[in-house]
């Protein structure tokens, strides 16, 4: 190794000193183990890089997280002579008293977690481990970009929303007052650990919020994925959702259609399409839901907060009817998003509190509205639209979501079934032929975890 020559620079016709600097960038690359059972040998796997191991590191959970497997996970690491710390997100419950950690994925419980790890003391080669679903996974990543501009971070995800979406990434973030994921940066989990095992105690409308995310790239990307998810649901009800076996299908399914999307994220604007489907939409009702002075419809308060899956499904909906208005999709797509989001259980109209305007004004805290929506759009279930022959992405006239919405609010208002009455879903037979199943759907109910309920 030699010492590196002077860069010499050059004045150019103006007499204007120029010169640069510039490396290869770090490789984000992240490993996905999956298993069920995997969380109970965590120690087992060397999942921590080798220069942590002598390291201080820092596991990072919520208090529910804390007490169903944070001390299997800290008695594993120490038999494996690996030092953490563990530092507890508290976890709370929103309007409809489920527990939740939404609410604290802001900047001030951000600032407290790296004030009390940089003086607790660490390294450059100290590790952020996260244990729990997608709030603690994005908060624990932007942890890991930040501390010392980057250590060494490992996401345990415990949710479906956390395996299926936010663990599945290189995005990381919190919210800010005017918006959801507003502050962050991309930076990779060297290690991402699913047990499917962990998702059992989770209630069924929070199995669906991760699930949510999975329909999203089957919507986009494959009919397979669809079928692998909704067929037994329908088929067998709420139940499966508490399936290992099940569960685990779902996440070899969803990571193995994911994966192509973040290996050439920067190749393509199809890569960054797929991901943010129904999201434009979706981030605009889901804040609105947690804040719902913003909503614009007085004495309409009280409904309760959407979940981010909630809110994506949606999103998708309404994305349905944008692309059917651009001629880029056919009615039967759009009718296939609503019976496939009503028959597993998720929410496909906008909630009645929130006004048009207010949805619209939200959107334009999008990262992707430049001057109008840029979106993602489907030509037919599992397959975007092409806006020209080398992008994915769509520029939307503002009255053209607006109109989208109205026809998402108008098929709300002339529901006349109630809850719960059977919808039909087309779904993949064996014979690689279409069948359409009638379902009641997975209706949700119960808290969050189920020892929420008797604590």
């Amino acid at each position: 190794m030699t010492q590196p020559d002077i860069v010499r620079g050059e004045v150019d016709e103006n007499g204007v000193y120029l010169n640069s600097f510039g490396r290869h960038a770090k490789p984000l690359h992240s490993d996905i183990l999956i298993k069920n059972g995997l969380i109970s040998e965590i120690g087992q796997h060397n999942i921590l890089p080798q220069q942590s191991l002598t390291a201080q590191n820092y596991l990072v959970t919520d208090s529910i997280c804390d007490e169903l497997f944070a001390d299997e996970v800290m008695i594993s690491f120490a038999a494996a002579g690996v030092k953490v710390s563990k530092l507890i997100v508290k976890s709370v419950s929103d309007e409809s008293n489920e527990s939740s950690t939404e609410p604290v994925k802001t900047r001030e419980v951000f600032n407290e977690l790296t004030d009390e790890i940089l003086a607790k003391g660490i390294t450059k080669h100290s590790c952020i481990i996260s244990l729990g679903g997608g709030v603690v996974n994005n908060m624990c990543g932007l942890l890991a970009a930040t501390l010392y501009r980057g250590i060494p971070l490992i996401h345990i995800t415990t949710t479906t929303m956390g395996a299926f979406d936010a663990a599945i990434d290189f995005k990381q973030a919190v919210n800010h007052p005017l918006g959801k994921n507003l502050l962050g940066a991309y930076y990779p989990a060297s290690k991402i650990v699913i047990d499917p095992e962990t998702f059992r105690p989770l209630s069924s409308r929070h199995s669906l919020n991760g699930i949510a995310e999975a329909l999203k790239h089957g919507l986009a990307q494959s009919q397979k994925l669809v079928d692998v998810i909704v067929k037994p649901i329908v088929q067998h009800g709420s139940g499966v959702l508490r399936d290992p076996e099940y569960l685990s299908a779902i996440c070899r399914e969803c990571v193995e259609t994911k994966v192509p999307t973040l290996t050439w994220y920067d190749e393509s604007d199809f890569n960054e399409m797929v991901p943010q489907y129904g999201h434009a939409i979706g981030h605009a009702i889901e804040h609105l839901s947690w804040h719902p002075a913003e909503c614009d419809k007085d004495g309409m308060n009280t409904l309760a907060p959407l979940l981010h899956g909630e809110a994506v499904a949606v999103g998708m909906a309404v994305s349905a009817e944008v692309s059917h208005l651009m001629g880029l999709c056919d009615e039967k797509c759009v009718a296939e998003h609503y019976s496939t989001l009503e028959a597993v259980g998720l929410p496909a109209h906008v909630p009645a509190n929130m006004s048009i305007q207010a949805i619209v004004e939200k959107m334009g805290y999008d990262k992707h509205h430049v001057g109008v929506p840029s979106m993602g759009l489907c030509a037919s279930i599992g397959k975007m639209a092409k806006s020209s022959k080398t992008s994915f992405c769509w520029k939307v006239d503002i009255s053209t979501v607006e109109e989208a919405l109205r026809l998402n609010i108008a098929k709300r208002d002339e529901l006349s079934s109630p809850p719960g009455t059977p919808s039909t879903v087309s779904v993949l037979n064996a014979d690689g032929g279409h069948e359409s199943i009638v379902s009641g759907g997975a209706m949700a109910s119960g808290a969050w975890y189920a020892c929420a309920c008797s604590s």
